[in-house]
């Protein structure tokens, strides 16, 4: 990840920043691959920051010391044939296999996400993407990684000029005070002594500046993420952003500023400080690496910089007392091996992990993460060997160089647009046997009702319902999945004389106030939920129920399996604190959907399986386990309900509606049911075509809960126009197609 080659002769033989680079890169692929014992090990990414500034840094300031300016042509020409090639390589080499193999590393975006990667705005990309509650729905681009590499990119595009700007100002003025003082002393010798002390003199000043400038900017960097982050906000802006992850490449140009106003230590004594000052960065490292995960809330205040801080002493130890005890151990071939190839081995860690699963290669865990460390180490060897080094040493001169880079990026866009012409991640049409399958259901006029009021039952004759006076208006709510199952009921709603709105909203749920993490993300829940506010929902529904007076209320959501911020910690059903909470906000939603006569039919959560974590075990929302309790909790208030209502005399029931038992038969997850493909491919949503399947059941058991209340109570309309069925959000999906 940080340039190996072209560093000035005193840096590149300072074996310790190899090291330092290894344990970084290690760090980074312990915390991906699902290593639980190193939940900070994200800020290997920092530790990367911190050495490319201090590198880079240290670059510029050499070449302004020694010609009195900075060659920028040469500068980011050299940027370019040590990071262009490898990257280029590693994303022909995805969009191949995607060709190859769609089903591997094929995903939504890929053509976006990929040329963000190429012209280095991968992280802005993210910014607006992983904040998206749909992008942690799906399987993750190959090239989520490269947002670092960006960050990087810009800031060798940004900070040479910056530095330009801050040394050569001091030395223009201090060639102009010195031909001044030539033109008034007239004694040439005194005036060359005096002219090469103002030089020093001024150079050191504009030294000083630029070591005021990255410190100030990295504490500006270090506030804005804080304030971009305040509780319950989402983390992907200050995440990915470069203003507020640029703390840490300047922690490393401040040092690198410093160490040019003192040079090489010369004391036992300041070695001795300096390495005890190195063991302290270790200690802080280890410490921030073990105990500071992406949620505390420590991490995007403050912790980020401390990260970088630790990093920078280590640094120093390494540069300043090469024979200290924290210089040796970063020396050590191993890692020295590791670092020199360690921009390699970040290209391709993350797709080898998402190529290298458990259900792949057969087991997981520790035994998985060292397959995936070896297969990644060994690529990027290879790389290093015939790509990078090549390259680096110039052996392709001339003209053919010229030539090379811009021919090597057309074909890398050209495997690209051939990878991604067909959509990825869609289910596609149906074979044959499912069509006539789902078509001999919908025609059908008898079915079951899986309900708790009566089991299995006949499903009277739609005819029936058409003849009815009016349409039972049924309200369904709660997240994503429940948006998802009222595509395919609104496509059949009319035939049942059901008037359906569909308000199932992404990321909402009963349960969700706080943050949230999906997958590999964690974010803050979508509207009409609200960060903060646990109120917000509720208050929506209310208004909803005044102003329609739904005959029915559906709730479906499976946001209550997440892992959610509760009480200002990270908890999870299963937990008796938060099974109480959950209970307690089903029943205040329930109260508010009765509160004008409706019957409420809560739908059981069926099984999902989004995919595997990075070590190989299923992800908490899919666990079986949370199911149930969640399952339990819905049949646990709907029982209440249920004796509250015998002892008054409202008429609104409170019903169980067991869809889990319809679309997962087997007690675990299904994608197809009788020949039907019900879910998409992101294993959890639904398809059209599994909405129509379960609007054979669903439908029959809403007409007949609701229909008292349609015939009592026929006030009320929708506030507004009614929304379509199918909600804009659901193409995101990737199942528009069924």
């Amino acid at each position: 990840m940080v340039e190996t080659a072209g560093r000035s002769p005193r840096l590149r033989h300072i074996p310790g920043l190899d090291g330092v680079r290894a344990i970084a890169v290690l760090a980074v692929i312990a915390f991906h691959g699902g290593l639980g014992w190193l939940p900070g090990g994200y800020y290997g990414v920092d530790a990367f920051f911190a050495l490319s500034g201090f590198l880079i840094t240290s670059l510029l300031v050499k070449e302004w010391q020694t010609s009195g300016t900075i060659g920028l042509r040469r500068f980011w020409a050299r940027r370019a044939r040590r990071l262009l090639p490898a990257l280029y390589v590693m994303v022909a080499a995805v969009g191949v296999s995607v060709i190859l193999f769609p089903t591997v590393l094929g995903t939504p975006n890929l053509f976006q996400s990929a040329m963000s990667t190429l012209f280095y705005g991968a992280n802005w990309y993210f910014v607006a993407s992983h904040a998206n509650y749909f992008s942690a729905g799906f399987h993750p681009s190959p090239f989520l990684h490269t947002w670092s590499l960006a960050i990087e990119e810009q800031f060798y595009l940004l900070w040479p000029l910056i530095v330009l700007v801050v040394l050569r100002g001091s030395r223009r003025r201090a060639v102009d005070k010195t031909e001044r003082r030539f033109q008034v002393a007239g004694d040439p010798e005194s005036s060359l002594v005096i002219a090469s002390r103002d030089r020093r003199r001024a150079g050191r000043r504009r030294i000083e500046t630029l070591f005021v400038v990255s410190s100030v900017g990295a504490a500006a960097s270090a506030i804005a993420m804080a304030v971009l982050t305040p509780a319950g906000a989402s983390t992907a802006r200050a995440y990915y952003g470069t203003d507020t992850r640029a703390q840490s490449l300047l922690v490393g140009a401040a040092l690198a500023a410093l160490l040019a106003l003192f040079g090489p230590v010369k004391t036992v004594v300041a070695r001795r400080v300096i390495g005890s000052i190195a063991v302290a960065g270790v200690v802080g490292t280890v410490l921030i690496w073990r105990f500071v995960p992406e949620t505390s809330s420590l991490a995007f205040h403050g912790g980020f910089l401390l990260a970088a801080l630790s990093t920078a002493a280590i640094i120093g130890g390494a540069v300043q007392v090469p024979k200290g005890i924290v210089a040796r151990f970063l020396s050590l071939w191993p890692l020295r091996a590791l670092g020199r190839i360690s921009y390699g081995v970040y290209l391709w860690y993350w797709p080898s992990l998402l190529v290298l699963t458990a259900s792949r290669v057969g087991f997981g865990g520790t035994p998985l993460f060292l397959v995936r460390l070896f297969t990644t180490v060994a690529i990027a060897a290879v790389s290093y060997k015939i790509v990078e080094l090549p390259i680096l040493r110039g052996s392709i001169p001339g003209w053919r160089a010229l030539v090379a880079a811009p021919a090597a990026a057309a074909v890398t866009l050209g495997v690209l647009l051939v990878a991604t012409l067909a959509p990825v991640g869609a289910t596609g049409a149906q074979s044959s046997t499912t069509q006539s399958a789902s078509s001999a259901l919908l025609a059908s006029s008898t079915g079951a009702s899986l309900g708790s009021s009566g089991g299995l039952g006949a499903r009277p004759s739609s005819r029936s319902h058409l003849g009815s006076p009016r349409p039972v208006k049924v309200l369904l709510v709660g997240d994503s999945m429940a948006g998802s199952l009222g595509v395919g009921l609104g496509q059949v709603a009319s035939r049942y004389g059901v008037q359906l709105v569909n308000e199932g909203s992404p990321g909402c749920s009963v349960s969700m106030d706080q943050m949230i993490k999906v997958l590999f993300y964690t974010i803050s829940p979508g509207a009409p939920c609200k960060a903060g506010d646990p109120g917000a929902l509720l208050s929506r529904w209310r208004s909803w129920v005044d102003a329609y007076n739904p005959d029915v209320v559906v709730y479906l959501a499976r946001g209550e399996l997440f892992n959610q911020e509760y009480d200002g910690r990270w908890s999870n059903l299963g937990n008796p604190r938060f099974d109480a909470y959950v209970t307690k906000r089903f029943e205040e939603a329930v109260n508010i959907f009765q509160s004008r006569g409706a019957s409420v039919v809560m739908l059981t959560i069926p099984y999902s399986n989004s995919g595997e974590q990075p070590s190989g075990a299923p992800w908490p929302e899919d666990l079986p386990a949370r199911v149930s309790v969640d399952n339990s909790i819905i049949e646990k208030v709907a029982d209440l309900a249920d004796k509250r209502r015998r002892g008054s005399a409202a008429s609104s029931r409170v019903r169980v509606f067991h869809l889990r038992s319809l679309v997962t038969p087997g007690r675990h997850y299904a994608k197809v049911v009788s020949g039907v493909d019900l879910r998409c491919s992101d294993g959890v949503h639904f398809t059209a075509v599994g909405g129509r399947w379960v609007a054979t059941r669903l439908l029959p058991f809403l007409v007949s809960s609701g229909r008292a209340h349609a015939a009592d109570s026929p006030g009320g309309t929708w506030p507004g126009p009614l929304p379509p069925s199918t909600p804009s959000w659901w193409k995101k999906l990737p199942c528009a197609t069924s």
